[in-house]
């Protein structure tokens, strides 16, 4: 994720922190220092903080259950409005997505109910309050902040868990794409509530519905987009009619065709096959550090995405977002077949969807 730092890695996943929480942190901070001094910022900063650290516990659980039906998360990123599990890949069997889904809101339960076994007896249980007074305030406010995370993600509002239960448990009676497409209109529809009570009561409620809305629509496409692409091989998509660079042109060469085409990403090819895709990022990027008449060796990915013709669409999609690349050679027994681009599975993708409304309004 863009605009994010990486601190280090926690039982092998990656932890990430958004320079938008450093900012929230910093503002607390001088809220509560413009209130009451220093002692009562720093107690504040430490409220937040230790919320964000269940947060963090919360979205490690989701990752481990993930990690053991073989589904590795990358990372984890810690925003402003929560924690962000970054996966290679979802579960899609509907027992693991269940399981996976509620497993961090039974974290939340049980972080509640350890401090209420430590100190509950002594600070009590209330509402969270961001500049707690005291120590008890403190953890009586992280008591029942953890049950209100805990009652919050169970709620039918996909992409939120329970929105992901929600789904696990329609897919075991329909189809997966039919599952998340009912569970998202139930959980932009719960929203679109939270909008319009948050415009009036709570602002920030409202932008939390807003992050639903969008990722709700976001992931329902991704599903679509992967039921579509299941089972088309990459040669149904691949471009055949491409430019190819050797590894001792000059990034002007390179210039020259991306002025007199369409292309954007060229395979470096010898004698003895592809050898690294040169990429459009890498052009501009080359550029304007060095100039033109860098060859093009010096500039090209050798770290490329190569695929098998028979390989699914989806697969191939998922490996170039997981891997952060743009495109994909297609090759076969050592020989270039095609490219494959995001662009170009997302436009195969557009065509196949208008396709199918056609056909529909035809019959």
């Amino acid at each position: 994720m863009s605009w994010s730092l990486r601190l280090g890695k926690i039982l092998g996943i990656e932890f990430r922190i958004h320079v938008t929480f450093l900012l929230l942190l910093f503002f607390i901070y001088a809220s509560a220092y413009s209130q009451k001094g220093s002692a009562y910022a720093v107690r504040a900063v430490l409220f937040i903080s230790a919320v964000f650290a269940c947060v963090l516990i919360h979205e490690l659980g989701h990752s481990l259950i993930a990690r053991r039906f073989g589904k590795e998360a990358k990372s984890i990123t810690l925003l402003p409005i929560g924690g962000v599990a970054t996966m290679e890949e979802m579960p899609e069997k509907p027992a693991q997505e269940i399981a996976m889904s509620a497993i961090g809101p039974l974290i939340n339960l049980a972080i509640a109910g350890i401090l209420y076994l430590l100190v509950g007896q002594w600070s009590g249980v209330s509402a969270p309050n961001l500049y707690p007074e005291s120590a008890q305030a403190f953890f009586a406010g992280l008591i029942g902040v953890n049950v209100m995370l805990a009652v919050f993600n169970l709620l039918p509002a996909f992409p939120m868990d329970g929105g992901r239960v929600l789904r696990g448990i329609l897919a075991l009676k329909m189809d997966y794409a039919k599952a998340t497409s009912a569970a998202v209109s139930i959980g932009q529809a719960l929203s679109m509530l939270f909008i319009l009570y948050g415009i009036f009561f709570n602002w920030w409620l409202a932008v939390i519905g807003l992050f639903l809305h969008m990722g709700a629509g976001s992931e329902k496409q991704q599903v679509m987009l992967r039921s579509v692409l299941h089972r088309v091989p990459a040669t149904e998509a691949m471009a055949t009619d491409f430019r190819a660079l050797r590894p001792d042109e000059s990034l002007s060469r390179a210039l020259e065709h991306v002025y007199h085409g369409c292309q954007e990403d060229f395979p470096v090819v010898t004698d003895k096959g592809i050898q690294g895709i040169l990429t459009r990022t890498g052009v501009l990027s080359a550029i304007h550090q060095k100039g033109t008449t860098l060859p093009v060796s010096e500039v090209m990915d050798r770290n490329f995405i190569s695929v098998d013709p028979h390989i699914p669409l989806d697969q191939i999609y998922q490996q170039l977002l997981s891997g952060h690349k743009t495109a994909a050679a297609v090759v076969d027994r050592g020989r270039l077949k095609g490219m494959l681009c995001l662009e170009g599975i997302s436009r195969y993708f557009m065509i196949q969807a208008a396709l199918k409304g056609w056909g529909a309004k035809s019959s």
